[in-house]
């Protein structure tokens, strides 16, 4: 769960900084999308040295399963970012 918090960070800082003009602010969230990107992957690779990989990969497709059945059930808001 916590990899997929952070690959779906990772992809809202991605399209902040590709929307901006200013270039300080597109660079300053392009940081933060690398950040975030770089957990998802620590968390991945935390999970597969304590679990055989083809099992995390299993996990991590149920997950990307279960989420896109609750963003097709929930209303769109738009007050939320994380």
């Amino acid at each position: 769960m916590a990899a997929l918090i952070e690959a779906r960070s990772c992809e809202r800082f991605r399209l902040l900084s590709e929307g901006l003009a200013d270039e300080e602010m597109r660079n300053f969230y392009h940081e933060f999308m690398v950040s975030e990107a770089g957990h998802y992957k620590m968390f991945i690779s935390l999970a597969n040295n304590y679990i055989h990989p083809d099992k995390v990969k299993k996990r991590w497709h149920e997950w990307l399963e279960f989420e896109a059945s609750v963003m097709k059930n929930m209303q769109l808001s738009g007050e939320r970012i994380h």
